[in-house]
C-alpha cells in the first residue's frame, strides 16, 4: 500500500471502543490539542459501544469515528479485511494502537504502514501470573514489529525495556487544566453544599474503581484507625466487583461516604482537601494526576508509579505501606507536618511541569511527524 506525501498527516487511532477509563481520556487529550492543519485523526473501533461510551466526546470534536461492530474473537479474524479496506480509503500514514486486542491485530496485519503502540500497563500485574504472564510476552512480541513504543511513564519502561532490548520512549499522562483545576475556599464550599457534603470537616477522596488492584479496603481501614475518622470524612468515588463488601467495612461510621460511579467527578475533586490512593498497581495514575492538578495533595500506595510522580516534588503528598492499613493512618497524620498550601502548590507544579495535556498531545504530534517525515 503506497499513500502519496502530503503535508497533512492521517492518523488512524485502533481501539476496542471508546469506553469511559483512563486510555480513552488520554486519546481525546491528544486529539484535542491537534494541530488540524497538519493532524486529520480517524478512529477505528472494533466492537459495538457500551452504555457508558465517550463517543459524543470525540464526534462533538469533529472526529470521525467508524465501528466495525464486532466481538471481541470476531474482530481478530473478520476485523483485519474490514480495517484494511478503511485505511485504504482514507489514505492512512500512521497507525497508534491503545490496547491489547488493537495491538495484536496491527502487529499481524497492516505492516506497510508506520505504527505507534503506547504501553500503559503491565499485564501480569492486572491479569494473574499465569494469563497476565502470557499477555505481557505476546503483547512485547508485538511491540517488535512497531516503528515507536511509548510507555506512560519511567516505570512502564523500565519494566518493558527488561524484557525487550529495543527504546523505549517516554510519554507521560496528560490532565486537562481547563477541567481539573484549583477552586476557591468560596467555590469549595458551594460546591460542598451541592453535593451534600459537610461544611467543617475535611475532606478526604479516593478515586477509582472498587476492585482488587485498587484497594480499597486498606484506604477504608486506615481511615478508620486515623485519629481523623471522628472529625473528618473519607469518600469514595468509584464503582466495581467490592463496593458492597466496601460497603459492609464501613458500615456504622457516618463518616465513610461510599458514592457510586458518578460523571462530575471534578467536582469531587473541588470538593476534597486531601487525595488518598491504594493502589497495588499502576502506570501512570490519572486519578492522582487529576487530584494534583486540582491541588490536592496526595497520599498513596508505596508503588513505582507513585514514587515517580513524588520524586518531581516531595513535598506534594506522602506514601505509605502497601496494603498497609496501619501505615496509612499514620501518613494521614504526617500529611499535616507541612503547611498545607505548600504542598497544594508543589502537587500543583508537578502537574504544570510534567503532566499537562496540550504538553503530552505536542509530545505525541512531534513523535507523529518524525515517523512520518
Amino acid at each position: 500500500m503506497c499513500h502519496s506525501r502530503t503535508s497533512r498527516i492521517n492518523l488512524c487511532y485502533l481501539v476496542s471502543r471508546l469506553r469511559r477509563h483512563g486510555p480513552i481520556f488520554q486519546l481525546y487529550n491528544i486529539i484535542k490539542h491537534f494541530d488540524r492543519r497538519l493532524f486529520s485523526p480517524l478512529i477505528i473501533t472494533l466492537s459495538p459501544e457500551a452504555p457508558d461510551s465517550l463517543l459524543s466526546l470525540f464526534t462533538e470534536n469533529d472526529v470521525k469515528i467508524i465501528s466495525i461492530g464486532l466481538s471481541r474473537m470476531s474482530s481478530m479474524f473478520l476485523g483485519p479485511k474490514k480495517i484494511k479496506r478503511i485505511l485504504d480509503k482514507n489514505s492512512i500514514n500512521l497507525i497508534h494502537t491503545f490496547d491489547y486486542r488493537s495491538v495484536m491485530l496491527c502487529s499481524n496485519h497492516f505492516h506497510e504502514i508506520p505504527h505507534v503502540t503506547t504501553c500503559r500497563q503491565a499485564y501480569n500485574h492486572i491479569f494473574g501470573p499465569i494469563l497476565g504472564r502470557m499477555m505481557m510476552k505476546t503483547f512485547l512480541m508485538a511491540c517488535k514489529k512497531s516503528e515507536a513504543v511509548v510507555a506512560v511513564s519511567n516505570t512502564i519502561r523500565n519494566f518493558v525495556q527488561n524484557q525487550n532490548s529495543r527504546r523505549i520512549n517516554v510519554i507521560y499522562n496528560g490532565v486537562d487544566q481547563t477541567i481539573f483545576k484549583p477552586v476557591s475556599r468560596k467555590e469549595k464550599a458551594v460546591i460542598r453544599e451541592q453535593l451534600n457534603l459537610p461544611q467543617n470537616k475535611r475532606i478526604f477522596l479516593s478515586v477509582g474503581f472498587l476492585s482488587k488492584t485498587k484497594d480499597p479496603f486498606t484506604v477504608i481501614k486506615g481511615f478508620l484507625k486515623s485519629e481523623f475518622s471522628q472529625n473528618s470524612v473519607l469518600v469514595l468515588v468509584g464503582s466495581g466487583s467490592l463496593r458492597q463488601k466496601c460497603v459492609q467495612l464501613a458500615a456504622g461510621n457516618n463518616n465513610v461516604c461510599i458514592i457510586g460511579f458518578v460523571e462530575n467527578v471534578k467536582d469531587y475533586f473541588g470538593a476534597a482537601d486531601i487525595f488518598v490512593s491504594g493502589s497495588l498497581t499502576e502506570g501512570c495514575p490519572n486519578a492522582v494526576m487529576e487530584a494534583m492538578a486540582c491541588g490536592l495533595p496526595v497520599i498513596l500506595s508505596d508503588i513505582p508509579a507513585h514514587q515517580e510522580l513524588l520524586n518531581f516534588n516531595k513535598e506534594a503528598g506522602v506514601v505509605f505501606s502497601l496494603s498497609n492499613a496501619e501505615s496509612l493512618s499514620q501518613m494521614l497524620t504526617k500529611i499535616d507536618s507541612l503547611h498545607y498550601s505548600v504542598r497544594s502548590q508543589a502537587a500543583l507544579n508537578i502537574i504544570n511541569e510534567h503532566g499537562n495535556a496540550q504538553k503530552m498531545s505536542l509530545n505525541y504530534q512531534q513523535l507523529y511527524k518524525q515517523l512520518s517525515g
